[in-house]
């Protein structure tokens, strides 16, 4: 069953949203306030006095008692999935089958089966879906990209990402049951990163800190990669940090880029660009990250344009997370640990 495209011009997109997630008022919620060419229609939740509540806290219409009433509503054009990774895979795969396009939070799904099943499920039933990773289009991110393109610092030789936070427990990303570990919830941005910037890598080593209540948990995780056009790769996540770090480093043969937090530059962030023509540094003031993403993705929906998150970006994304987990003797998330 296929979404009718929606007309731009007639009314509105229309957003679900499955569950009172933290993440939903600022990712979806807020953003979508600032346009005209989109609303938040309805919402459901586990408990429906969460659901009211959050409806009513941010002006949303409508709450449903179950997140499969969202999935059959005929004021949602679109299912936001802010839901714990380890039921991404099938509240997306149902939403896209009941004929709704799907917003689906990073990361993408539990691993990357999950997600190439994700994908066929949208191209089979001809609804979009996008994985809503902010940062990409924020325009700190795409200022870098074009640098690395323009040969600003030469050929990339390494490049180094990190995502280091503490995060206290209980937290559904301390627990394996959702798709936790830090290289899940964190790592995820800097595996992004590295590969906006040098290409499919190949996971080469990984080490990590196991949880001392869970060993299936990554606590901290360090992967080395190594890249087609030879370069040479590390990512970072920890949610032991004692110290946050949200960086990213980029060595070329004529000088380095360096970027601090481009996760969510509205937050604080600086760019520093190092050659023999001298030094600039200061921050990328271009407002906020889900606003540009929020506003690109509904032109995606409406218009057909460009969503790099998407598809085959997904699925790769989380094939580098897997083979990471394998190369630490971790499990994949989502599969059943051999005892």
């Amino acid at each position: 069953m296929t979404a009718p495209a929606p007309d731009a011009s007639a009314r509105p997109l229309r957003f679900g949203i499955l569950g009172a997630a933290r993440i939903a008022p600022k990712a979806l919620v807020q953003p979508v306030a600032k346009l005209a060419s989109a609303e938040v229609t309805r919402v459901a939740a586990r408990d429906r006095s969460r659901a009211e509540a959050f409806a009513t806290e941010h002006g949303i219409a409508a709450v449903s008692d179950s997140y499969a009433q969202v999935l059959k509503a005929d004021d949602v054009d679109v299912v936001y999935n802010p839901l714990p990774m380890s039921l991404h895979a099938e509240w997306t795969i149902a939403a896209l089958e009941a004929g709704k396009h799907v917003f689906c939070e990073k990361p993408f799904a539990s691993n990357a089966t999950e997600a190439a099943a994700m994908v066929e499920a949208a191209e089979r039933t001809g609804n979009k879906l996008a994985e809503a990773f902010h940062y990409r289009y924020h325009p700190m991110m795409q200022r870098i990209i074009d640098l690395v393109e323009a040969g600003t610092i030469g050929d990339v030789q390494r490049v180094e990402g990190n995502f280091a936070v503490s995060i206290g427990k209980p937290d559904l990303r301390w627990e394996y049951a959702t798709a936790g570990g830090s290289t899940m919830d964190l790592g995820c941005y800097p595996v992004h990163w590295v590969r906006d910037l040098c290409g499919e890598p190949t996971v080469e080593s990984a080490t990590a800190t196991v949880d001392h209540d869970d060993p299936l948990i990554d606590a901290d995780l360090t992967m080395e990669l190594s890249f087609p056009n030879g370069a040479t790769g590390r990512v970072h996540s920890s949610m032991i940090a004692d110290a946050p770090d949200i960086s990213l480093r980029i060595e070329g043969s004529a000088g380095s880029i360096v970027a601090a937090n481009p996760m969510a530059p509205q937050n604080g962030n600086s760019l520093t660009v190092m050659t023999a023509g001298g030094v600039s540094s200061g921050p990328v003031e271009a407002g906020v990250s889900y606003d540009h993403m929020v506003r690109a993705f509904v032109d995606f929906v409406h218009h057909d344009t460009p969503f790099p998150t998407r598809a085959q970006d997904s699925i790769a994304n989380m094939a580098v997370i897997d083979a990471a987990y394998v190369a630490a003797g971790l499990p994949e998330r989502g599969t059943v640990p051999q005892s």
